[in-house]
């Protein structure tokens, strides 16, 4: 029996995946349609419409553009605010939706809007996509993650519509409260404000509003279901990562006040109440956001290296953000701990975290260390900046953050493109989908001789 067509068969059909396609494993399918948003964003952009009159748009900052709204990194190359039109913001507002959500989650829903059934494999990239334990019950959860966003980002552009009201017209106010609400949740670091949100560093109403955006955002999907549905959080995965991301917070709240209380070129110029709300929001932004509300040029080099660290940590797996993950940090310190108590297991709170998963956290960061110093010392050889900024720039591109210390500009057409590929191996989590394929092959079951290593 044939079945019927609609008036969206045309669109079905679009949707339907070619034979290149089929043979893609999932985790090609993620990387490749990453590729695809990144290069559709930079095409519309170059449109002419998109830029404002007098200015022009080189292909490689239209490019570093796509790639870091895609990538919800927030680098930029160009001022949003002043180089783009509307129509232009517009675009990166979209590619900031479509990033924060992601490629496998976006595709699904316009499958499921269109009638498209979704196939085993298509539930296998998501599962991989979202950092789901099985393909079961995916789609369910595609779409409770696409309510949760609008909701979220709907509430949270309501409460900065009525905070920007107070500084601009209505029509600017929806937008410009749309935008960041969308920018923060999604820990873009975007903003159409020349100087991102230094304007706003003694309005708590704005401040706090955008750090929360930015905190719900980084927790991941995974918790946030897990919250919503049983009100408590049971599992180890949930603990761990509010209690990693409490800790990593109040850390840096502290570290912040502590070496920057007397510079009057950042905290010191400010009132007490002041100093603690951008200590704060500063403490939160790295965590893969890139907002700020002090300039970065300023900050101690310490505070840079404490920023730095926070950035490369990042925040959660199945959520908006980049970094390591939280996850893999707090595995690495419960397998310190275990090691100096002289236990051959790795435990965290109570549970034994398997030897494979220990593996693979360790692997990461290392593999991800050796990236991120191979990117700076090209880029350092190419162009003269100090290690302190360079470092920050990589590792700022790697966490999908955003910050800077103002080098992004001056980036030289190649350091460009390497920052660009760095924000998409952060976006897409490479290394992880790299170990993926590998831990799939055959277990070797030789076993050789041991022998023991010095430590």
């Amino acid at each position: 029996m044939n079945k019927p067509k609609t008036r969206y068969q045309p669109l079905v059909r679009l949707l339907q995946p070619g034979k290149f396609f089929q043979k893609l494993s999932p985790a090609n399918l993620i990387l490749i349609g990453y590729v695809g948003t990144i290069m559709t964003g930079t095409l519309l952009l170059l449109l002419p419409s998109m830029v404002t009159p007098g200015n022009t748009l080189s292909f490689i900052d239209a490019l570093f553009t796509s790639a870091s709204a895609v990538c919800v990194t927030g680098l930029i190359v160009v001022d949003t605010a002043t180089i783009y039109t509307f129509w232009g913001q517009l675009v990166i507002l979209m590619l900031l939706q479509a990033g924060g959500l992601g490629y496998m989650t976006l595709t699904t829903i316009l499958a499921l809007a269109f009638r498209r059934r979704i196939e085993y494999r298509d539930r296998l990239a998501i599962k991989e996509s979202l950092s789901q334990e099985s393909p079961g019950g995916v789609v369910r959860f595609t779409i409770m993650i696409v309510k949760y966003t609008f909701i979220v980002e709907g509430i949270g552009a309501l409460l900065l519509f009525f905070a920007f009201l107070r500084y601009f017209p209505p029509g600017k106010a929806i937008f410009a409260a749309i935008f960041h609400s969308v920018s923060a949740f999604c820990n873009a670091g975007f903003s159409i404000f020349s100087d991102s949100l230094e304007g706003f560093v003694l309005d708590p109403f704005v401040t706090l509003v955008m750090a929360g955006l930015i905190i719900l955002g980084g927790l991941g999907f995974i918790v946030i279901a897990e919250i919503v549905r049983t009100r408590k959080i049971r599992t180890l995965h949930a603990r761990v990562v509010v209690y990693i991301t409490l800790s990593l917070i109040a850390a840096g709240f502290s570290i912040i006040l502590l070496f920057e209380w007397n510079n009057q070129d950042t905290l010191g110029a400010l009132p007490v109440g002041g100093r603690f709300l951008a200590a704060l929001f500063h403490s939160v932004t790295p965590r893969t956001a890139g907002f700020n509300t002090i300039s970065m040029d300023f900050f101690h080099p310490s505070t840079l290296f404490v920023t730095m660290f926070l950035m490369f940590v990042g925040a959660s797996p199945g959520g908006t953000a980049g970094g390591v993950k939280t996850t893999v940090f707090a595995i690495l310190l419960g397998f310190v701990n275990s090691s100096l108590r002289g236990k051959k297991t790795l435990e965290i709170y109570r549970r034994r975290i398997p030897q494979i998963t220990a593996n693979r956290a360790i692997s990461l960061v290392m593999v991800a260390s050796l990236y991120v110093l191979g990117i700076v010392v090209t880029v350092m050889v190419l162009q003269s900046f100090t290690p302190v900024e360079a470092l920050f720039e990589v590792i700022s591109a790697f966490g999908t953050v955003g910050l800077s210390t103002g080098i992004t500009s001056e980036l030289l057409s190649f350091n460009k493109f390497l920052i660009i590929i760095t924000m998409y191996v952060g976006r897409v989590g490479f290394f992880s989908l790299l170990m993926l394929r590998w831990q799939r092959k055959p277990y070797d079951y030789l076993v050789y001789p041991e022998e023991n290593l010095p430590v």
